[in-house]
């Protein structure tokens, strides 16, 4: 289960290198923006000691079935949180809708910089601090963006479809079979809510799946202790409010 996290993470990061390294493209014109904070924070949450339910396994089965369900068929969600891969920490701020028409990330990835997309219906934009733009080969236009954004040439609107969230899911999910579960549930209050947890047959040490109640809705993501992390689940189904930057932010290019 170790693999869910560092999927999500992993997609994530190339989404912002390859976006990144598109808005440097010197064979289109990119027009522009301004300032943001590209900042990933992580969600801690609460949570309360744990409780376990004997189970023949088929219950973690089910819970895990109705959880990808769900999570496949929610219109848009969101999930913050970091990883820790090879030695380096990736922090990644998530939201946007499953069609992958509307996103908003910001990704942290430690030596690389950090980077912010914002996909809307009227394109791509990114935004990058100093190391992410250098570690991309921008233009010294781009480089001397500040904490304007950028906007990505047309040809980058094709790679919106990466950035949905079914997209992530999907590629998450893969990493997680019914083989892999312990048959013994959890249960423990997240933030509040009330979850099932399901863990790798190793322990809860090498992955976890916290899944609501009430909803079957993904609540949080743990790694393994070889590769770190958490991610933490919410606003499924909601209205994310994700718009492009004031054209104020977007810096001219050319």
């Amino acid at each position: 289960m170790k693999t869910f996290t560092t999927r999500v993470l992993a997609v994530s990061g190339a989404i912002a290198i390859s976006l990144g390294a598109a808005a440097c493209s010197k064979s289109e014109t990119p027009s522009t923006g301004g300032s943001a904070s590209a900042s990933a924070s992580t969600s801690a949450g609460t949570t309360s000691s744990t409780t376990t339910s004997s189970s023949d396994g088929s219950q973690a089965s089910d819970i895990l079935d109705k959880a990808k369900t769900n999570a496949l068929a929610a219109t848009s969600g969101a999930f913050v949180g970091q990883v820790d891969q090879s030695g380096k920490t990736i922090k990644i701020d998530f939201k946007g809708t499953s069609d992958g028409k509307t996103a908003d990330i910001s990704i942290e990835m430690e030596g690389d910089g950090k980077a912010r997309v914002i996909s809307v219906t009227d394109g791509v934009y990114i935004q990058g601090d100093a190391t992410f733009w250098k570690k991309q080969g921008a233009p010294a236009s781009v480089q001397k963006a500040g904490d304007k954004f950028i906007k990505a040439p047309a040809s980058a609107g094709t790679m919106t479809e990466s950035l949905s969230l079914k997209s992530f899911l999907e590629k998450a999910f893969g990493a997680v079979t019914p083989q892999q579960l312990a048959p013994t549930v959890g249960s423990e209050n997240v933030g509040g809510v009330d979850c099932w947890v399901l863990t790798d047959k190793k322990g809860k040490q090498e992955g976890a799946l916290y899944v609501s109640k009430d909803k079957s809705e993904v609540v949080r993501f743990t790694g393994s202790s070889a590769s770190p992390g958490q991610l933490d689940f919410s606003k499924w189904n909601e209205d994310l409010g994700i718009k492009a930057p004031e054209a104020a932010q977007i810096m001219k290019i050319g």
